[in-house]
């Protein structure tokens, strides 16, 4: 049959994106389909990307970006730490503002891109996929021997396409969130808030952008649901009476923009992610810290991965499951390693609490700066874990 595109993906986030850039760089022929009409603008997301995903993807000019050097970290019963860096450790962006910069690095092939483009049945057969589309309003079809499928936290092709189980709802989180904006600009610091007061059992966070704001909290779907408080309750306490953010938005001045929520895949590494002529990769494939809720830097890679594969199969003309293999096997030794030790600490975190590590631990300034390095995409989650340890056996000691 006919393959009107070798390799066809579907959304625009980091990861789909991160795959046309790729694909465009090793000449593969490809078509992008996304409903959405401007890639990340409406994505509830905090925006936080970390130094060296901008050093490795060649992202130093993103419009918007403000550079980050400070971490501020609130743990229960103790007063807010703060750990200021001497360079920038990432920057916070507008989803909006990361996706025009990813297009652009795209160049002269957007038109690869298909906008406004709603995908609809996926059919995969031994010698192609068939993937119908709605695009203005009129309906077609693309065939295409591959099928990147960067959709987002429910991918579309898992509907037609059974590679694995969506994660349960112990494996999956979800955020409310709200976009503010400011009369005077706010000190670029991203707050982290641990603890009962802020979210159902998970963390809540403030990403200054100026006279922008993303703030935000949530918790993993199965305690938000047993939890007698409403999620966006929290969110407003954040708002109007948590310290500091609460002080220095009145001092500010602002205005609540947009409210968002969003599903986050908080399960660590979960295979398989491809197989049947399809790649997942993004929040598709779970590429998402379990214990930060940080995606970005961790879809693009998978994006990167998933494109150098794709590139391979089409060179060779093999598409078979075990050639899609070697995608999985790159992901994992590239990032597999946070995940699965973040997935680690999240539940030791949610067995027993933050305030279990003892306040000797917590007022530590190595621990501190140990802590704020991990959050910040500054040092792996097992460096952080590693590095922690000394002192959290210390602590644990003292307080027998």
């Amino acid at each position: 049959m006919t393959v009107d595109t070798s390799v066809l993906i579907i959304g625009a986030g980091p990861a789909g994106l991160t795959a046309a850039r790729k694909l465009t760089e090793l000449d593969i022929e490809y078509t992008l389909i996304t409903r959405e009409d401007r890639p990340g603008a409406y994505k509830a997301c905090g925006g936080y990307i970390p130094s060296r995903a901008l050093e490795e993807f060649e992202l130093s000019k993103i419009p918007g970006a403000q550079y980050v050097r400070s971490i501020r970290m609130k743990f229960p019963s103790l007063e807010m730490k703060r750990m200021d860096f001497d360079e920038p450790v990432g920057v916070n962006v507008s989803r909006g503002d990361l996706g025009a910069a990813l297009l652009k690095q795209i160049g002269r092939e957007t038109e690869r891109i298909w906008l406004n483009t709603e995908c609809g049945q996926i059919e995969s057969h031994g010698d192609l996929c068939k993937v119908r589309y709605t695009k203005e309003n009129e309906i077609g079809s693309l065939s295409t021997n591959l099928v990147i499928d960067a959709s987002g936290v429910n991918p579309v092709t898992l509907r037609f396409i059974p590679i694995r189980d969506r994660p349960t709802n112990s494996q999956m989180g979800y955020a409310v969130q709200y976009q503010l904006k400011t009369k005077k600009p706010l000190e670029i610091v991203n707050d982290f808030y641990y603890g009962s007061e802020f979210s159902p059992r998970g963390y809540a966070w403030s990403f200054s952008r100026g006279i922008e704001v993303a703030i935000g909290t949530g918790g993993l779907v199965n305690k938000v649901r047993e939890n007698d408080k409403r999620t966006l309750s929290y969110l407003d306490e954040l708002v109007s009476d948590t310290e500091p953010i609460s002080t220095e938005l009145q001092n500010a001045g602002y205005e609540i923009v947009r409210r968002e929520a969003a599903l986050m895949p908080l399960a660590g590494i979960v295979t398989p992610s491809c197989g049947k002529r399809v790649m997942l990769a993004g929040d598709a494939a779970c590429h998402c810290s379990p214990i930060t809720g940080e995606g970005i830097h961790y879809s693009m890679l998978g994006g990167q991965k998933a494109a150098e594969v794709a590139a391979k199969c089409v060179q060779k003309n093999d598409f078979s499951t075990k050639e899609l293999s070697q995608y999985e096997r790159l992901w994992t030794k590239s990032f597999g390693s946070d995940l699965k030790w973040g997935l680690w600490l999240q539940r030791r975190f949610l067995e027993s609490g933050s305030s279990s590590m003892g306040s000797t631990f917590l007022n530590s300034e190595k621990s501190v700066r140990v802590i704020a390095e991990m959050l910040a995409g500054q040092r792996s989650v097992r460096s952080a874990i590693l590095a922690a340890a000394p002192g959290y056996l210390i602590s644990k000691l003292r307080r027998a």
